[in-house]
C-alpha cells in the first residue's frame, strides 16, 4: 500500500492532466511515461559515459540543424524550463524520437541495449498553452520518482508509484483495457514457484504484471525471512535479497529472463517502463501480435521461439476473434480444420482464448509449466477446437489443476466466470498427435472453487482485509496435491489461513525530494535518539520508536498505540491546561492555548491520525479545566507543548493489515473446497473372467481396475475417434467429453447443509411437493378437457 502523501500525489497528477485535456487515461499515463523515460535517460546516459560511450546528448546526426544542442533534452534542462511546451513538442521529442540512432554501435549490457524503437512514435501531446499544467506535472514527477534507478532500496517505492498510477488507469475504465488484479497474478505465481534463470513469458503481457511479480517472487526467495513483510494480499515489502548469490542476483534483474509480448503499443512502452521501475535490468516487453505471422519480425520471431520457456503465465484476451489469414502458419502450432482438401489449410478456431493455449503449449519446453486464465467456455465448450485442446492437454500433457474463481474477479469491467488452468507439458512438440488414447499423461485433475478473494464481488471490488481468502488455502491444498496425490483430497477437510494483524507504517523521511523537511523533520530532526532512524525507508512505527511496545511485544496495534500516547499524555496536558488557565483570564487563556497548540501542527502529516488525535487531546484538555484552577505559571507555553507534540507526531502514519508468511491456522473446512478426479476410470465389470479364468471381476477387492482387463478392454475403448462409453465410469473426464468445469465434478456434502432437519426428512418433503405439484397439473388437465 502506497502512502497516503505520495498517493495524493499521483492523484495530484492525474487531475493535472485530466484538467488539461487529456481525459483518455491511458493516452495520459503514456505522456508521463515519456517524462518519466527522459527523467531516467539522464541517469542512464551518465553511467554510459563513465564505461566510455558517447553520450546521447553530445551526438549529432545529419538532419540536426547547426544550433541544435542535444544538451537541452536533459531532464536537468527540462527541469528549469518546466513551462516551455513549445521546446518540448518542438525540440526534445523530435530528438527523443531519433535515439536509437544516437546509440553507440556497442550498447550491449546496458539498459538502453533493448530500446528497439520504444520512442520512434513518441509525441507529447499537451495543449501548447499548458505551460503550468507541464509546470506542475514536471515537478510532481521528480518528487514522486526522485530515486528511480538509483539502486537502492528506495527504488522498490518507485515500482509501487507508478503500479498504483497504472491502477487508477483501470480504475478510470475508459481505455476497454482492465489491469488483472495484483492479488491474483501473484497467487498464480506462487502456484508455479519460479526459478532464478529460467525462462518466463508472458504473451500477452499488458502492463507487465506477471513479469514483475515473477521476479518479485524470486527476490522474495533471495531475501531475510525475518525482513519480509506481507501485505495481508500478498503484496511483499522489505526485499533485500542478501541470502542471494551474486550469480543469483544477476539472474534475478536479468530482464531476458522475463519476456513479454504485448499487441498494442501504447501498453508494451507503459509495460517496459514499469519493469525498469522494478529492478529488471534490459526487460524484454516488446511490441508485437503474439499469435501473427512471424515472417519478417527479426525482433519479435525469436521470442516466440518454440519450447524456449520454463513457464508462462498469462491472462490472455479472451471471448475474442482473430483474423486467420494473419495467423503464424505453422500446423504443428495452430491445428488445423482437416487433412484435406482445403481444411489442410485453415486453422480450425478463431477464437483467441484456444489458439493463446496452443501457443503457450508450444511455447513451453518439455516439463515446463504454466498458469493462465481462461473464460469456463473452454472448458466445457463442445465445438471441435475446444474438444481438441482439452483432449490435447489432457492426453499429451499434464493438467495439474483448475481453479474456478468468482464471477465477479474483474468487476466491473466484465462478470465473465474464469478459472486458473494450470499444466505442465509432456510431448516434445515433433512427437504430438493431438490424442493419445492409449496412455493419456493425465491420471486426476485437481479441482479448487474459490468462493472468495479477499474483495467484495460487486462493482466496487472493496477490499476485506483479515477476512477468510480461498486463495491462500488453494495454495496449501495445491501444495499438498503436487506432494501426496490422491491422498491430499482424502480424509477432513481442513481451511488454512495465514495469520493477519495491523500495524501503523510511515516512510522514515526527515526532508523530501526538495530538500524541504517533511513533519517527520520538523518533528525529530534535532532528536538525536530519533533522527538516525529515518532513513528514507518506509518502517513499522514500533521499529521507529521501540520504546512503543511493552515487553513480549513484536508489534503494535494502531490502536493500541493511540491508547498509549493518551494514557500517557492525558495527565500531563492536564496538568499544563490547569496552570495556564490559573494565571490568565478564559478567554484569553482559551485563545494562547489553542494558538500554542496550533505552532506544533508542523510536526503531523495533513489528515493523518496524529493530527486528529493532536485536536483531540489538546481540545480536551482545554475544556476540561476545572472551575478553579491552581499551578505555577508556565514561562513559555509552546515550549511545554513541544514535547508532548513529538510524542504524538510518534504514532503518525498510515495503518496496513499484514499477514504471517506461513499459512498455518487450520481449522475444519465448512466444506470441502477442492476435490480430485480421474481423467479415465473403467466401469466395473463383475461378470468379466481373464482368458484363464483365474481372475473374476474387472476390479479387485480394493476397488483398483485389474491390469489385465485394461489390456483386453483397451483396444475396443475408442472406434476411430468414437468413445464406447460402456466401458467407462460415466462421472469421469474422459467420458464427459473431457469437461473441466469445476462444478461438473463437485462432491455432494450433506455436512455444508446449513438445516436442522434431517437429509431423510428433506427428501420426504420433496416428494410431498412432487405429489402436490402432479395433483395440481391433474386438475388443470381435467379443467382444460372440460372434465372437471
Amino acid at each position: 500500500m502506497l502512502a497516503p502523501h505520495l498517493r495524493k500525489n499521483v492523484d495530484k497528477l492525474w487531475d493535472r492532466f485530466w484538467s488539461a485535456g487529456l481525459t483518455n487515461p491511458l493516452v495520459a499515463v503514456e505522456q508521463i511515461t515519456y517524462l518519466l523515460f527522459l527523467k531516467r535517460l539522464e541517469d542512464l546516459d551518465r553511467d554510459r559515459v563513465g564505461t566510455g560511450k558517447p553520450s546521447v546528448y553530445e551526438r549529432r546526426l545529419p538532419e540536426d540543424a547547426k544550433a541544435f544542442d542535444g544538451n537541452t533534452c536533459r531532464w536537468s534542462y527540462i527541469h528549469q524550463q518546466s513551462t516551455d511546451t513549445k521546446h518540448l513538442i518542438e525540440v526534445v521529442f523530435p530528438w527523443l524520437r531519433t535515439l536509437d540512432r544516437r546509440l553507440s554501435d556497442h550498447e550491449e549490457g546496458t539498459e538502453l541495449a533493448g530500446l528497439n524503437g520504444r520512442m520512434a512514435d513518441a509525441y507529447f501531446q499537451l495543449d501548447p498553452n499548458k505551460g503550468q499544467v507541464l509546470h506542475d506535472a514536471i515537478d510532481l514527477i521528480d518528487k514522486l520518482f526522485a530515486q528511480a534507478g538509483d539502486g537502492s532500496a528506495a527504488q522498490d517505492l518507485m515500482g509501487d508509484t507508478f503500479e498504483y498510477l497504472l491502477s487508477e488507469v483501470a480504475t478510470a475504465g475508459k481505455n476497454g483495457q482492465f489491469r488483472t488484479p495484483r492479488h491474483l497474478i501473484r497467487f498464480m505465481v506462487e502456484l508455479l514457484a519460479p526459478q532464478p534463470g529460467e525462462r518466463l513469458i508472458d504473451p500477452a503481457a499488458g502492463t507487465g504484471g506477471f513479469l514483475f511479480s515473477a521476479q518479485q517472487y524470486l527476490r522474495r526467495q533471495g531475501s531475510t525471512p525475518e525482513n519480509i513483510r506481507l501485505e495481508w494480499d500478498g503484496a511483499p515489502h522489505r526485499l533485500d535479497l542478501v541470502q542471494a548469490s551474486d550469480q543469483e542476483r544477476a539472474l534475478i534483474e536479468d530482464g531476458s529472463c522475463f519476456v513479454g509480448i504485448d499487441n498494442d503499443r501504447t501498453m508494451a512502452r507503459i509495460g517496459w517502463m514499469n519493469l525498469v521501475l522494478h529492478h529488471i535490468h534490459n526487460p524484454r516487453l516488446m511490441q508485437g501480435d503474439s499469435l501473427s505471422k512471424r515472417e519478417g519480425k527479426p525482433e519479435l520471431a525469436p521470442l516466440l521461439a518454440s519450447e524456449s520457456y520454463r513457464y508462462v503465465l498469462a491472462n490472455p484476451p479472451f471471448t475474442g476473434t482473430v483474423d486467420t489469414a494473419d495467423l503464424e502458419r505453422d500446423s504443428l502450432l495452430f491445428p488445423r480444420a482437416g487433412t484435406k482438401g482445403k481444411k489442410k489449410d485453415e486453422v480450425l478456431t478463431n477464437k483467441s482464448e484456444l489458439l493463446f493455449v496452443w501457443l503457450m503449449l508450444d511455447l513451453l519446453d518439455v516439463s515446463g509449466r504454466c498458469a493462465v486464465i481462461v473464460p469456463e467456455g473452454v472448458l466445457f465448450g463442445n465445438t471441435d477446437a475446444h474438444l481438441k485442446l482439452r483432449r490435447e492437454l489432457l492426453t499429451e500433457h499434464c493438467v495439474e489443476a483448475v481453479i474456478s474463481l468468482p464471477g465477479g474477479v474483474f468487476q466491473p469491467y466484465t462478470g465473465v466466470k474464469t478459472a486458473i488452468l494450470v499444466f505442465r507439458k509432456e510431448t516434445p512438440r515433433d512427437a504430438k498427435t493431438g490424442f493419445a488414447k492409449n496412455a493419456p499423461r493425465t491420471e486426476h485433475v485437481w479441482f479448487y472453487e474459490v468462493t472468495a478473494d479477499g474483495f467484495s464481488l460487486d462493482a466496487k471490488r472493496t477490499p476485506r482485509p483479515g477476512q477468510d481468502n480461498d486463495l491462500w488455502d488453494a495454495l496449501v491444498q495445491f501444495r499438498r496435491w503436487l506432494q501426496d496425490g490422491r491422498a491430499a483430497t482424502e480424509g477432513e477437510a481442513r481451511y488454512h489461513q495465514p495469520r493477519y494483524w495491523r500495524e501503523r507504517w510511515r516512510q522514515a523521511s526527515l526532508r523530501d525530494a526538495a530538500g524541504q523537511l517533511t513533519p517527520a523533520g520538523f518533528a525529530f530532526a534535532d532528536d538525536p535518539e530519533a533522527a538516525p532512524a529515518f532513513d528514507g525507508k518506509t518502517w513499522a512505527i514500533h521499529e521507529l520508536f521501540p520504546e512503543l511496545l511493552r515487553e513480549g511485544e513484536t508489534t503494535l496495534d494502531p490502536q493500541a498505540a493511540e491508547a498509549r500516547v493518551r494514557e500517557q499524555l492525558v495527565p500531563r496536558l492536564a496538568e499544563l491546561a490547569t496552570r495556564h488557565f490559573a494565571h490568565a483570564d478564559p478567554k484569553s487563556a482559551s485563545t494562547e492555548w489553542n494558538r500554542a497548540a496550533r505552532e506544533w501542527h508542523a510536526y503531523f502529516e495533513d489528515e493523518g491520525p496524529a493530527l486528529a488525535l493532536w485536536k483531540q487531546l489538546t481540545t480536551a484538555a482545554r475544556d476540561q479545566v476545572p472551575e478553579q484552577p491552581q499551578g505555577e505559571p508556565i514561562a513559555n507555553l509552546p515550549e511545554a507543548l513541544k514535547p508532548l507534540a513529538r510524542e504524538v507526531a510518534k504514532v503518525d502514519g498510515y495503518d496496513l493489515w499484514l499477514r504471517s508468511p506461513a499459512i498455518d491456522q487450520t481449522r475444519p473446512a465448512v466444506a470441502r473446497k477442492c476435490w480430485a478426479v480421474p481423467l479415465r476410470a473403467w466401469a466395473p465389470d463383475p461378470e468379466w473372467r481373464s482368458a484363464d479364468g483365474s481372475l473374476q471381476g474387472s476390479h479387485d477387492v480394493s476397488g483398483r481396475v485389474r491390469p489385465e482387463y485394461v489390456a483386453e478392454k483397451l483396444p475396443q475403448l475408442y472406434d476411430g475417434d468414437t468413445l464406447n462409453t460402456a466401458l467407462l465410469d460415466p462421472d469421469c473426464i474422459e467420458a464427459r467429453d473431457w469437461n473441466l468445469s469445476a462444478g461438473q465434478y463437485k462432491p455432494f456434502d450433506f455436512a455444508a447443509m446449513d438445516s436442522e432437519t434431517s437429509v431423510s426428512a428433506l427428501i420426504d418433503e420433496l416428494r410431498q411437493l412432487e405429489r402436490g405439484i402432479l395433483d395440481g397439473l391433474d386438475r388443470l388437465q381435467a379443467m382444460v378437457e372440460g372434465r372437471a
